[in-house]
């Protein structure tokens, strides 16, 4: 009965945003509340901590931009649970409001829009940001407040400075750059491929962040990319076959990829344009709705998940939402990052923020969506977190093996 509960919520949540549409670019999130607007049910408090028993939460997300499909579906699983959550009593018997707000994927709107919810409207914390350049572009300015980021930016740096000291209100929520990449060498390794061509976005932090530590990784056997083999793009450069040139006629095993998912299609593209036969290894980026965007035969393609659609719960839950969402796994996280802040707001209360931080530094095998969590204090990021390898059976993603964080 709990299964068949959160089931109708989930939907529930996603139909209302649906229903809230504004009009959208394409994708299958409906649009949402635009920059700083909120929904129509996030008007109110002044503070945080719940005038007219109410508790307000932030949602930073790219609505809109290039990267809109990661945040309208992380906001729509965030949105779910809060729905639970007030459907269960709310926070200390609050309701729970969570206003949005739409980075548009650049990162002086993220900035503004940042200020904007814990100086203005003062939420108790942050969902989001989904992508690792708006996440960097707020790092700095955070650290003048007392409202925690709940993101999703792999990328170590979000988190930490150079010298390994914390931005002290920056969260990560799933498995790192580090963790991904040397993930994704040793799955490529472990099924016999032994030469490598690398194509990156170097003006996003993302791929940047996930290029050395599988670099390293292949290191540690002995394997070295040729630089000739590692191709560095930026927004300016769409010719992808002149770029994958050198690699396809080096006829090496793998094309790494650490790229957002409009890029990937262009890359697999532009690769089977050039007759490539070999494997293309790829990040988060590549899980469904990649497949269905690319369209055609996905089963050269090879990338690593936050869930397990092998589990029949998690099938279950993917299966109820991922007609309505572009990118599932966005969901499911944030699903977990609210109830996680729930959990800590609980903990904590909703007056010190202090203790709210200290809270979520501390969140210890958290049972989620995506697996259990165990944050460390020391990085701000999970501690052990497992993830899986994925290809394709052309269009329909088969689970190949689960690796320890």
């Amino acid at each position: 009965m709990k299964m068949k509960k959160l089931l109708a919520l989930m939907l529930a949540a996603v139909m209302a945003l649906s229903l809230a549409a504004c009009g959208d670019s394409g994708s299958k999130e409906s649009a949402a509340p635009s920059q700083s607007g909120g929904s129509p049910s996030s008007e109110a408090p002044s503070q945080g901590g719940g005038e007219g028993g109410e508790v307000l939460i932030g949602c930073l997300q790219d609505i809109t931009g290039p990267t809109s499909a990661l945040g309208m579906s992380v906001q729509a699983g965030a949105q779910a649970a809060v729905d639970e959550i007030n459907a269960n009593g709310g926070i200390d018997g609050k309701t729970v409001v969570m206003k949005t707000y739409d980075t548009k994927g650049d990162v002086t709107e993220a900035v503004n829009a940042y200020i904007t919810a814990v100086t203005v409207d003062k939420v108790k914390l942050i969902v989001g940001p989904p992508v690792a350049n708006i996440a960097n572009a707020i790092k700095e300015t955070s650290e003048s407040y007392d409202v925690p980021v709940m993101g999703f930016a792999l990328d170590p740096a979000c988190q930490m400075r150079e010298d390994g000291s914390v931005y002290k209100n920056m969260f990560c929520f799933q498995p790192s750059a580090t963790t991904q990449g040397q993930i994704m060498a040793a799955f490529a390794l472990k099924n016999g491929m032994k030469t490598f061509g690398v194509i990156y976005n170097q003006e996003n932090a993302y791929s940047v962040s996930l290029l050395a530590p599988f670099t390293d990784e292949l290191a540690k056997s002995g394997i070295t990319i040729d630089n000739s083999l590692v191709v560095a793009y930026g927004a300016a450069d769409t010719d992808y076959k002149t770029l994958l040139q050198p690699l396809v006629s080096a006829n090496v095993d793998g094309i790494y990829c650490p790229n957002y998912t409009q890029q990937l299609v262009a890359i697999a593209t532009a690769a089977k344009e050039l007759g490539y036969q070999g494997k293309l290894i790829c990040g988060l980026d590549a899980a469904p709705s990649f497949n269905t965007t690319y369209g055609g035969d996905c089963s050269n393609v090879y990338y690593i998940n936050n869930i397990n659609t092998e589990d029949a719960t998690t099938a279950e839950m993917a299966a109820a939402v991922e007609d309505k969402v572009s990118a599932v796994n966005k969901y499911f996280l944030g699903y977990d990052v609210v109830m996680i802040a729930k959990q800590c707001l609980e903990e904590a209360g909703l007056e010190d923020n202090a203790a709210l931080v200290s809270a979520i530094e501390n969140v210890k095998d958290f049972k989620g969506l995506t697996g259990t969590l165990t944050i460390d204090p020391a990085t701000h990021m999970p501690d052990g977190m497992g993830m899986f390898m994925y290809t394709y059976d052309n269009q329909t993603p088969v689970m190949l093996e689960e690796f320890a964080g």
